[in-house]
């Protein structure tokens, strides 16, 4: 029976010296975390999305005339319809341009609603980050994926974790 993605585990070797001077292999065991870790791409991935919508905006805009700000319809965009994309196609447009996926525990794609909780906490996240100066998020800056239990993913390792999972 396939494991939950949260309850899998990971090895890892180390060699010690021991008080005589001779190594001896230890083996530690750890969570296993598929997450990308690389604050600059996901990053990266959500300004390419920004960007796309910024871009919508901006062209609806000339034939339109909206009272607010085009950066500020094109953020609404960004916590309103990358919830739907990631139910959907498990990607929204940067994730697919860099390679990302964003799955659940069980490796599959997000309910609306947990994405939309996602997203907002992720915008919460943030706006947070960013007041502080990345002070208080120091430990844990993917906090949404620890609370709604998703990760992001890259995309050509799905096949690879479903498979720890149905090994376990």
């Amino acid at each position: 029976m396939a494991q939950k993605i949260s309850e899998l585990k990971t090895y890892k070797t180390v060699n010690r010296r021991d008080r005589n001077g001779n190594y001896k292999a230890m083996e530690f065991e750890f969570k296993y975390n598929p997450n990308v870790k690389s604050f600059n791409f996901r990053l990266l991935s959500k300004l390419l999305d920004l960007l796309l919508y910024y871009g919508i905006v901006y062209v609806l805009a000339k034939f339109f005339t909206f009272a607010y700000p085009h950066i500020l319809i094109a953020t609404l965009g960004l916590f309103t319809i990358n919830p739907v994309l990631e139910t959907i196609t498990g990607k929204t447009f940067g994730k697919l341009l860099i390679g990302f996926e964003v799955v659940d525990d069980h490796c599959k794609k997000l309910s609306v609603l947990k994405s939309f909780i996602k997203n907002t906490l992720q915008l919460l996240n943030l706006v947070i980050y960013v007041f502080t100066e990345g002070v208080i998020w120091e430990e844990d800056i993917y906090f949404h994926n620890t609370i709604t239990n998703t990760y992001t993913i890259k995309s050509k390792n799905k096949k690879e974790i479903i498979a720890m999972m149905n090994k376990a």
